[in-house]
């Protein structure tokens, strides 16, 4: 019984420390780690973001209103006739002409018939004064040898009658031909035919209408405003027009000082540039000052940051953080518009890569806008 106790005793400590080698590795094992873990690094949070900014600077603007326009030509004219005729000939519509091109022309034939006798009266009359003024230079020869006085002032009288009456047939045979050139209507500039207000076979007379001409190439803006609007313009200023998501400067040509008595509008006229391919007709928006200038702190229309319920910008302080900004809006012109809120001129405003950012997260700034990739 006893040799039984003592191997009983050897296995149970053969097991106790088989126990004793497992727990003990595995407690090495986690203490190892636990020390690694504890040796490593906190994990890092996400890099800066890239931004590029502008300065908000101090600007003189004024606040706006849009005014209904229209692109009008500088020259729309309706072609007349100057003399009377039956039309043999009108240019299409559409057709583009040369500023004396001929766009129309009316029947010469009776035109014709009046010059030539015109000029027939004028020949016989040249020729009847021409006899009198030689007998009338032939008498004074003879007035020494007894010619009576009476006799001189008759053929003196003849005489200037006879040049009396050239002169009024020379005028006339002027009218004639003038008369006959009028059958041949030319373009008073260049410009497009957009209508014809007669047909070939009418008849026209002095007066009547026979071709809408338009100067395509020379174009204005008409716009009607209050009176209020209209005192802070002058000649000369710049003034934004918009047609459609097209925009660009025009000039005041004039603002004319006399309004509807039930209305109360003043008309403007701007000049737009020569290349601006509008169409006559279309409607603008013009953008006129409604007060006087002011100084005001001024950001790119690229920093505003548009929500539902807030507007705000994001100003990179010197720590290199960005600080989400709300900001109510004021005057605009061009690319700036005023912010009202804590901005200053001089601080460091987002144009691009705003749309990412959270406040207080780091960036990393560019004077340049970025490009931004693509999907």
């Amino acid at each position: 019984m006893k040799r039984k106790f003592v191997l009983g005793g050897g296995a149970l400590l053969a097991v106790a420390a088989t126990v004793a080698f497992v727990y003990g590795g595995h407690v090495g094992a986690s203490t190892e780690e636990a020390d690694a873990g504890a040796g490593a690094e906190a994990p890092q949070g996400p890099p800066p973001a890239p931004v590029a900014v502008a300065k908000a600077e101090r600007r003189s603007l004024a606040p706006r209103a849009d005014t209904p326009g229209a692109v009008v030509s500088t020259r729309d004219s309706l072609v007349a006739a100057a003399t009377s005729g039956k039309i043999e000939w009108v240019a299409e519509v559409g057709a583009e002409v040369d500023e004396g091109a001929v766009i129309a022309r009316i029947e010469q034939a009776d035109a014709k018939f009046t010059r030539d006798d015109q000029a027939a009266a004028v020949r016989r009359l040249r020729a009847r004064a021409d006899y009198l003024d030689s007998l009338y230079q032939r008498y004074l020869g003879l007035e020494e040898a007894g010619e009576s006085e009476a006799s001189m002032d008759e053929m003196r009288s003849n005489r200037d009658e006879a040049l009396q009456a050239l002169a009024q047939a020379e005028v006339a045979l002027q009218r004639a031909e003038t008369n006959l050139e009028r059958t041949i209507v030319r373009a008073p500039f260049a410009g497009r035919v957009v209508s014809q207000e007669v047909q070939i076979g009418e008849f026209a007379n002095p007066g009547s209408q026979l071709i809408r001409l338009v100067d395509t190439h020379r174009l204005e803006v008409t716009a009607r405003a209050p009176a209020g609007l209209t005192r802070n313009i002058k000649p000369g200023d710049a003034i934004t027009v918009a047609n459609g998501a097209e925009n660009l400067d025009a000039t005041v040509r004039a603002v004319v000082p006399v309004g509807d008595e039930r209305s109360r509008m003043l008309e403007v006229r701007l000049e737009l540039p020569e290349d601006t391919a509008w169409y006559i007709g279309s409607a603008v928006r013009v953008n006129l000052p409604s007060a006087a200038p002011r100084i005001v702190t001024a950001v790119p229309r690229d920093a505003l940051i548009l929500r539902a319920d807030r507007i705000s910008v994001y100003v990179i302080g010197e720590d290199n953080l960005a600080k989400r900004v709300d900001v109510e809006l004021g005057a605009a012109e061009g690319g700036f518009i005023e912010v009202i809120g804590e901005v200053e001129s001089g601080d460091n405003v987002v144009i691009r890569g705003g749309e990412r950012l959270r406040d207080g997260q780091a960036v990393t700034m560019s004077q340049t806008p970025l490009i931004e990739p693509t999907a």
